[in-house]
């Protein structure tokens, strides 16, 4: 779908709040055909079942708010739902380091490592943990430590009821080598992106802005606010994020059973009202690489807006700052 500038700027020098009740109405529809999918599937059961939903999608698309959120929602309909990042069942570092010198490379420095494929992940583990579950035994979680590289112990203990959901997210979740040999009641595979484009004319050309681009905004913005990483720090990593997601997160759309749309009409105001001050900090050189991934003159023709009256459970509030 392509959002129109004449259309968002009408209603952001207006009724901004309609647009957004648009916009999050249609969030809304989303999640009750997902959740009309998931009690189709369960209507008929009378044991006790352990249903699981895998979610991923590439970088900034709202993976961990609409994991939450959807437990929440499946939570009110009577299950008990356990929200799990795939990240906590790394490897160690140390394995990690290890396994690549065996392999043939020699990592430069701790942090060159592939943390993405799927190797760099116990799977052993993670099947061991969830068929440890669905057998009805209580299972205590790992956490990863990202500061010193290791898998520890959590205190979170999963205890098994008659109507558990787990939601599984992660890089590798849709990954078939995952759930192998797991037999959990049904799988929920969700790949969940923005997939909306926004399009204006600026100097009599016709101008657009991608997913690919609203997603380095959303997490730009987003790192600046929650891990005071400048703007330059995303650029520069951006490459080396869109490089992974073709290999490791586009091919799993293949096992999606369910895409969920996170693009929301409104956002160019905001994400334009964010980044380009942060834009106009930079250096003439960061400037040119900035725009290498996203032109100034494509957001020219959108209005910005400082301040949005989102609803509670809306998935932009992860790249929202009050």
């Amino acid at each position: 779908m392509f959002y129109k500038a004449q259309h968002v700027n009408k209603y952001v020098s207006g009724e901004i709040d309609e647009l957004i009740g648009f916009a999050e109405a249609r969030n809304t529809l989303q999640f009750e055909m997902l959740l009309n999918e998931i009690h189709v599937a369960d209507i008929n059961c009378h044991e006790s079942i352990t249903d699981l939903v895998l979610v991923t999608g590439p970088s900034s698309s709202g993976k961990t708010t609409f994991s939450n959120l959807l437990a929440d929602k499946l939570t009110d309909d009577g299950y008990k739902c356990t929200v799990i990042s795939l990240d906590n069942y790394y490897h160690d570092r140390d394995h990690l380091i290890k396994e690549a010198i065996k392999a043939g490379r020699k990592p430069k420095n701790k942090m060159d490592i592939d943390f993405e494929c799927i190797e760099a992940f116990n799977v052993e583990r993670f099947k061991t943990d969830m068929n440890t579950f669905i057998a009805g035994e209580p299972v205590r979680m790992p956490e990863y430590d990202f500061n010193t590289g290791k898998s520890l112990e959590s205190d979170v203990v999963l205890t098994p009821t008659e109507k558990d959901m787990i939601i599984v997210e992660g890089i590798q979740s849709l990954n078939p080598q995952l759930i192998e040999g797991i037999d959990f009641h049904r799988v929920f595979r969700v790949y969940i992106c923005p997939f909306d484009y926004y399009q204006g004319s600026y100097h009599g050309e016709t101008v657009s802005i991608n997913p690919k681009q609203i997603r380095f905004m959303r997490r730009a913005i987003r790192d600046k606010a929650h891990r005071n990483s400048p703007l330059s720090l995303t650029i520069s990593m951006w490459s080396g994020v869109r490089e992974g997601e073709e290999k490791y997160i586009k091919p799993m759309k293949q096992y999606a059973d369910f895409f969920f749309n996170s693009s929301f009409e409104y956002e160019i105001a905001y994400l334009k009202y964010k980044i380009m001050p942060l834009y106009e900090e930079l250096s003439d050189e960061e400037k040119l690489k900035f725009t290498r991934i996203i032109s100034p003159d494509s957001l020219a023709p959108f209005k910005t807006i400082e301040k949005l009256n989102l609803p509670s459970d809306s998935i932009f509030r992860e790249f929202y700052q009050e």
